[in-house]
């Protein structure tokens, strides 16, 4: 019967309604974590890999979020090929921005390795001073101060090390997330604007008409 209601379109309308309503607070949600990491603005390499680690953790919200939009609009092709646009430009400035983390975290852990650097340096000289302070050398022998340098370089190194493991684990997890979210924001691109997103527009209009 030509004017009956069709079951399995009635719940593909009701999915895509549900399917908005999440899509928009996914990517609102996103954008309000953003704008509070963002504001109040701050300077340096630290801050900026900090900022960007954060983001590669909350981006597959972003991508759920544009993938139950495009499921939402996709009997819409018009309003679907202009989120699959969208989603090709998030997914393009995604894999760039994992490509700036890695710049980012070579400039961070180079930062951290110069300034452990100086302040072992700054305390070698303490050492060397104290060397001419007459109550701290009545006390102290010439072993003790051999002994307080390697400390300071033994210590200097494995703060080293550990900064540069700590920073490399934390940039190829970020640019990770970044290129993982990217390619998948592509991938549904390529599906909303592609031809197999067409036909399955065409699939479902004719669904709902003959419902």
């Amino acid at each position: 019967m030509v004017g009956a209601s069709n079951p399995v379109s009635s719940t593909f309308v009701d999915s895509q309604g549900i399917a908005r309503i999440v899509g928009m607070t996914c990517i609102l949600g996103f954008v309000v974590d953003m704008t509070a990491l963002i504001f109040p603005l701050g300077s340096g390499t630290a801050w900026r890999v900090g900022l960007l680690l954060q983001m590669g953790d909350r981006s597959i919200v972003l991508l759920i979020g544009i993938a139950l939009l495009i499921y939402s609009a996709w009997d819409n092709l018009g309003l679907r090929k202009a989120i699959g646009y969208v989603g090709l430009g998030l997914g393009t400035l995604f894999l760039l921005i994992g490509l700036f983390v890695v710049r980012e975290s070579f400039s961070l852990q180079a930062q951290t390795i110069n300034n452990i650097t100086k302040q072992a340096a700054q305390l070698k000289v303490q050492v060397e001073e104290s060397r001419s302070n007459p109550e701290i050398a009545a006390t102290a022998t010439e072993a003790d101060f051999a002994t307080a340098l390697q400390t300071i370089n033994t210590q200097a190194e494995t703060l080293r090390r550990n900064a540069k493991a700590a920073i490399t684990k934390t940039g190829v997890a970020s640019t990770s997330n970044f290129a993982v979210v990217g390619i998948g924001l592509l991938s549904l691109s390529r599906l909303a604007i592609g031809p197999g997103g067409r036909v399955a527009g065409r699939s479902t209009k004719k669904l709902r008409k003959l419902s």
